[in-house]
């Protein structure tokens, strides 16, 4: 699958508030256990009051990661600051790396099955130093121990921040020959300091136990489920089975999992993303994707057939090719099918999100190859309404990668039609189409500040051929994305919505977009897309009534 990775960048937080300093840590105390009896089998005692994060979803190691949940570091010196975490992590090799295999029928149509990758690290000192903040980690001691009958060895590396030392303490649990669990925890390497942490992290160490395996209560098959829709939900209660205080709800298109016990909040997000997802069907219907995905199919067809006729190959028979994985196959399952089981994972606050992967400075994303939707609960930062555009704007890089696949679009129109809806507002269990208020001024100070010797905006012209680094920042006028991201909004906002509001508007411009769209998904072809979609636009018409539009019409 092709790595497709969306989030909501900086420049959309960039007015947003920026989350408050976390302040100093405190020594931990031994806190409750965690159980899994659900794949491993054990219990060990945790940090007490430390939030648990659970690993993303190809994560090979990491069972679960606990954070302070308020003071989340410590000073090793004044200039030198140490990010207190503990995990629990596994090295399972119980089942042996598999191989792609390759079957042939009497009529020569081809099965491709890939195999499951093992992408974990095989030991403890190499997940320590690819996966632990620090470096140059060494073994300072090592001793063979029985921890309630269970073989173990318990470890203490040094490893440094900055120039400053710090230690980290592991217990490495031989459950099976082929199997190992381990705890992992880091302090400051002051001796004084040192033993007080040591004297926790060894008790909670010490605590572990195996337990027996029991099988998880799975819910069942819904009337109206596909196979592939009970699989999932079924995948995903196991998940939540391992994951302490996280959840599983489900609408008719969409599994949300969360940690989040407030009841109405998810009561809201569910009915949002059904009331979104309308809207973005009503403009993206599914039976145009599937004509134009056919069309696209059979340019591709015509042209490998030309460049086989050009370069004097023989024709070949048609064959059915079908790649085989996770259970499914590709000729067995519709992308439309899958996106009815479309996974959103929200986090209770964004300190959640950020030590579950979210990338500094974005407020969620899009993952295709973990397919799931990432945004966290911003309740406490800039408000829920801030987590309801961030969910608006994600939720349609989903929507569009189920119906059309990694197609990537110019970032004008991706990202400026992520913002189209992120504008829309929610009353009466209906989303109304407003102007996005996070880019309306931002645009507008652009329009009035703008000069022929310092540009604040981009020509049209130039911006619809923008690269996504362009769009992000690297380009010649030096325009970060804040401004871009603001422009491209407004630019998707006025050919929506110009035709019955702009003054000036030119009904040439009517079928701007659709051709783009239609003309992109089609033929894959960018140039293609905007030369066809703007042929013949007098560009200096168009930005004038876009900037009269935007200055005086929003």
């Amino acid at each position: 699958m092709t790595r497709h990775f969306r989030l909501l960048s900086f420049w959309l937080l960039l007015f947003a508030g920026l989350a408050a300093t976390p302040a100093h840590a405190q020594v931990p105390k031994v806190g409750d256990f965690y159980e899994d009896a659900v794949d491993i089998g054990f219990k060990v005692k945790m940090p007490k009051d430390w939030e648990f994060t659970p690993p993303q979803p190809t994560e090979g190691n990491v069972i679960g990661k606990y954070s302070p949940t308020y003071n989340k570091y410590i000073n090793l010196t004044p200039d030198e600051i140490l990010w207190l975490e503990a995990y629990l992590v596994k090295f399972d090799r119980r089942k042996p790396a598999g191989e792609d295999k390759i079957t042939t029928d009497d009529e020569g149509n081809i099965e491709i099955e890939i195999a499951d990758r093992d992408f974990s690290d095989p030991d403890l000192k190499t997940w320590i130093d690819k996966n632990m903040r620090g470096r140059g980690f060494r073994v300072e001691e090592e001793k063979n121990l029985k921890v309630n009958k269970v073989e173990a060895t318990e470890y203490l590396y040094v490893g440094q921040t900055g120039d400053v030392d710090f230690y980290v303490y592991a217990m490495l649990y031989k459950l099976e020959e082929n199997l190992e669990v381990a705890v992992v925890f880091n302090g400051p390497a002051d001796k004084k300091k040192w033993r007080k942490y040591e004297s926790v992290f060894a008790k909670m160490a010490k605590s572990f136990k195996p337990v027996e395996i029991e099988q998880v209560e799975l819910s069942g098959a819904r009337d109206g489920d596909t196979a592939v829709r009970s699989q999932k939900r079924a995948a995903l209660e196991g998940e939540c089975a391992k994951n302490p205080g996280w959840e599983l709800y489900e609408t008719q298109n969409y599994f949300v999992i969360t940690d989040n016990d407030d009841r109405e909040f998810i009561k809201e997000l569910l009915d949002r993303l059904e009331a979104i997802r309308a809207v973005y069907e009503e403009i993206y219907p599914w039976e145009k994707a599937d004509r134009l995905r056919a069309v696209a199919a059979q340019a591709r067809k015509e042209k490998e057939d030309k460049e086989k006729e050009e370069g004097g190959e023989e024709g070949e028979p048609d064959i059915d090719v079908r790649i085989k994985q996770d259970g499914r196959t590709t000729s067995a399952v519709s992308s439309r099918e899958l996106s009815r089981c479309s996974v959103v994972r929200i986090f209770k606050n964004q300190a959640q999100y950020h030590e579950y992967g979210g990338p500094g400075g974005s407020a969620g994303y899009w993952a295709s190859f973990h397919e799931e939707l990432v945004i966290y609960d911003d309740k406490a930062g800039g408000g829920r309404r801030d987590t309801w555009a961030v969910l608006n704007h994600e939720a349609f890089h989903q929507y569009i990668f189920y119906l059309y696949g990694s197609l990537a679009p110019h970032s004008w129109y991706n990202e400026g039609t992520g913002d189209f809806f992120s504008g829309y507002e929610y009353k009466h269990k209906k989303f109304v189409l407003k102007p996005f208020d996070w880019r309306v001024q931002t645009i507008k100070g652009a329009l009035k500040e703008d000069t022929p010797e310092k540009r604040t905006y981009v020509p049209l012209k130039e911006l619809v051929r923008y690269s996504q680094a362009e769009y992000y920042g690297n380009n010649k006028y030096k325009l970060h994305g804040g401004y871009n991201y603001a422009q491209g909004w407004s630019f998707i906002y006025f050919l929506r919505t110009g035709a019955e509001k702009a003054s000036g508007w030119n009904s040439a411009w009517n079928g701007i977009l659709d051709t783009y769209f239609e003309t992109l998904a089609s033929t894959e072809d960018l140039d293609k897309a905007v030369d066809l979609a703007f042929a013949g636009v007098d560009w200096d018409e168009l930005e004038n009534c876009w900037k009269n539009y935007v200055l005086k019409g929003l």
